[in-house]
C-alpha cells in the first residue's frame, strides 16, 4: 500500500492531482512522467527518495486523477503552466525537477524560464530530437491499443506484452491508474483520447534545444543504454549545450528507465543529487 498523500489543486479551470511522499520540510523534488504514464509511475523510486527529500509527482493533465482538459490544450504551454501553478500552491521556492520522456521536455522548458526555482534538473530518456525507430514503435503500439478490455485477464495480457521489463508492482500499478472501469464492465483508459490528436503540433526541436542552453542549475541527462528513442549521439549533444551537465546510461533499462532499472535507476538520481543539492 502506498505511503503517498493524495491531493489536488485547481489551475485553468482544472483539478489536477498530485501525490506526495516523505516530511514536508525537507528539500522538494517534483516529478513529471511521460506521455502515457500517470503520478504513481515514479512510486519505487519516490519512496526511497523520501528519506531524503519532499517527493511531489503530478498526475499531468488529462492522465491519472487530474482532469481532462476541455479545450483539448495539451502542449509544452500548457504543461509548464500547470507545473508553475504547482509550485505557487505548493509555495516551492526552490527545487529539485525530474521529468522522463514528454516530462523531460516540460521539466526543461520550465527550469530555462525559471532559472531562479529549480536547483537541479534530471532529464529521463528525453531529447530535443528522438529517433525515427522508436517513433514507430509508439506509433504501431498506439495503432494496437484497444480502447477496451473485456477482463482484467486481457487488460493484464495486454500491458505485460507492451512493458515487458517492468516488474509485477509496476504492472499493477498501470492496471489501477493507466485502466478505469466502465458500468458496463469493460475496463477503458483514463488518459484523454485528445492528447493523440494527430491535429496537435509537436514542438520544433529547436525550442528544446535553446531551452538546454539556457538552463542555469546542475543538469543530469539519464538514459536508458538500449533507448530506441534517445541516441547516444544527442545524449552527448545534448551534454554539450548544457551549462553544467552529466551523463549516465542505466544497464538493461529501455526508454522507461524507471520501471527498467528502478535500482540503478535510484542509485544514479540519488548519488548525483547528493552532490549537487545540499543537505
Amino acid at each position: 500500500m502506498s505511503t503517498a498523500l493524495s491531493e489536488t489543486f485547481t489551475h485553468d479551470g482544472l483539478s489536477l492531482h498530485y501525490l506526495r511522499w516523505g516530511p514536508a520540510d525537507a528539500p522538494p523534488l517534483v516529478l513529471l512522467h511521460g506521455l502515457r504514464a500517470y503520478a504513481y509511475w515514479f512510486e519505487e523510486f519516490a519512496e526511497v527518495a523520501a528519506a531524503r527529500f519532499q517527493v511531489i509527482s503530478l498526475d499531468q493533465r488529462g492522465r491519472g486523477a487530474s482532469d481532462w482538459a476541455p479545450d483539448g490544450q495539451y502542449n509544452t504551454d500548457a504543461y509548464v503552466a500547470d507545473l508553475a501553478a504547482l509550485a505557487d500552491h505548493l509555495k516551492l521556492d526552490r527545487f529539485v525537477l525530474l521529468g522522463h520522456s514528454m516530462g523531460g521536455t516540460n521539466a526543461l522548458n520550465y527550469a530555462a524560464s525559471h532559472p531562479d526555482r529549480v536547483a537541479a534538473l534530471v532529464i529521463v530518456d528525453s531529447a530535443p530530437e528522438l529517433d525515427m525507430a522508436g517513433l514507430t514503435r509508439i506509433r504501431s503500439e498506439l495503432a494496437r491499443t484497444p480502447n477496451a478490455f473485456g477482463s482484467r485477464a486481457e487488460a493484464l495480457t495486454f500491458l505485460r506484452e507492451m512493458h515487458p521489463r517492468a516488474g509485477e508492482r509496476s504492472i499493477a500499478t498501470r492496471m489501477e491508474w493507466m485502466l478505469r472501469r466502465r458500468e458496463t464492465g469493460e475496463l477503458d483508459w483514463r488518459i484523454d483520447p485528445a492528447i493523440f490528436d494527430p491535429r496537435l503540433t509537436p514542438d520544433p526541436p529547436q525550442r528544446s534545444w535553446d531551452a538546454l542552453a539556457k538552463v542555469a542549475c546542475p543538469t543530469l541527462m539519464v538514459r536508458g543504454a538500449i533507448s530506441d528513442l534517445v541516441t547516444a549521439q544527442i545524449a552527448d549533444r545534448m551534454i554539450d549545450t548544457l551549462r553544467s551537465g552529466e551523463r549516465v546510461d542505466i544497464e538493461q533499462a529501455a526508454h522507461m528507465v524507471v520501471e527498467d532499472n528502478p535500482v540503478a535507476f535510484t542509485s544514479a538520481v540519488l548519488g548525483f543529487l547528493d552532490k549537487k543539492v545540499p543537505r
